[in-house]
């Protein structure tokens, strides 16, 4: 995998990417934590997560690290490395000590997140606890760089099935991660969203790849995160199918003051569930559904 230095000097310094997998109908878009060893990145998460289940079933995902210059896409497949499995500590093995350095790369990075979780460890649910988590290795295939997207400050919005504690500090974020799916494959791109009851106007740059098909499943994330506790995360991904939209242009506009700069595609997010997290709590809402 080549890389210029911007996009190494990003995926160096920055510790939380979107990760993007395929999940049954719709895709599922999670903040993680990582660190890039040579053409793989690693992320670590509990045996019990659900992204564990989807990895599993399709390896198949993508990961957006970005700033406000630079955006970069990794794409590949997911390996899941359970060390109280049989398979786990023999396939860790296996690979020599790049994997050794890898884990312990993470570590160190990734240092203030283990000191949170250290801070916040009695009310942190015990399936997260270090003993109950595996390493997930991204096999990175592909490479590429985005347009930089400027994202003036945004009118605030209320999210749809999501609890006002959680949606207050989510509704005046300026930029969204969209994922849509190529041929099977997760893609990701930074976007600007506005809402129009409880579906999602978004625009696609020129520069990101293949457009959305019409009718193809998508998620749209919109998340906080702490600069290491990770019980303070909050975030919704909104999912559901896409189609083009002629209000979309109007609604962002409403929104940011003013449509983006270049050209792009407008697309409408019809949602159909919601998935939200606080911390370590995660639930998945038809949305409609009556929240706290």
């Amino acid at each position: 995998m080549n890389q210029n230095g911007d996009a190494r000097e990003l995926l160096d310094r920055a510790r939380i990417g979107m990760l993007a997998l395929n999940a049954n109908r719709m895709p599922l878009v999670t903040p993680a934590a990582f660190y890039l060893g040579g053409s793989s990145l690693l992320m670590t998460t509990s045996r019990h997560a659900v992204k564990v289940v989807l990895a599993r079933r399709d390896p198949r995902a993508a990961f957006l690290v970005e700033d406000a210059g630079l955006s970069v896409v990794l794409q590949g497949l997911l390996e899941v490395f359970d060390p109280r499995s049989l398979q786990g500590p023999v396939r860790a093995a296996l690979e020599g000590p790049r994997f050794a350095l890898s884990v312990a790369g993470y570590t160190l990075k990734n240092a203030p997140f283990i000191a949170g979780y250290l801070l916040d460890l009695a009310s942190i649910p015990g399936e997260w606890w270090p003993q109950n988590r595996v390493v997930l290795r991204l096999r990175v295939t592909r490479r590429r760089e985005l347009p930089a997207l400027e994202m003036p400050p945004a009118a605030a919005v209320r999210l749809p099935g999501v609890p006002a504690a959680i949606g207050r500090p989510l509704s005046r974020a300026r930029g969204g991660r969209l994922c849509w799916s190529v041929g099977g494959s997760p893609q990701l791109a930074p976007v600007p969203w506005a809402l129009e009851g409880s579906d999602a106007l978004v625009w696609i740059p020129e520069g990101v790849g293949r457009p959305p098909k019409e009718g193809v499943p998508a998620a749209l994330l919109v998340e906080r995160h702490h600069p290491f506790r990770a019980t303070r995360m909050l975030g919704a991904c909104l999912r559901g199918h896409l189609r083009a939209d002629s209000c979309a242009p109007a609604m962002l506009e409403e929104r940011y003051g003013e449509l983006p700069a270049g050209e792009g595609v407008f697309l409408r997010l019809t949602s159909e569930r919601v998935t939200w997290w606080r911390g370590f709590e995660v639930r998945t809402v038809p949305v409609g559904a009556e929240v706290g």
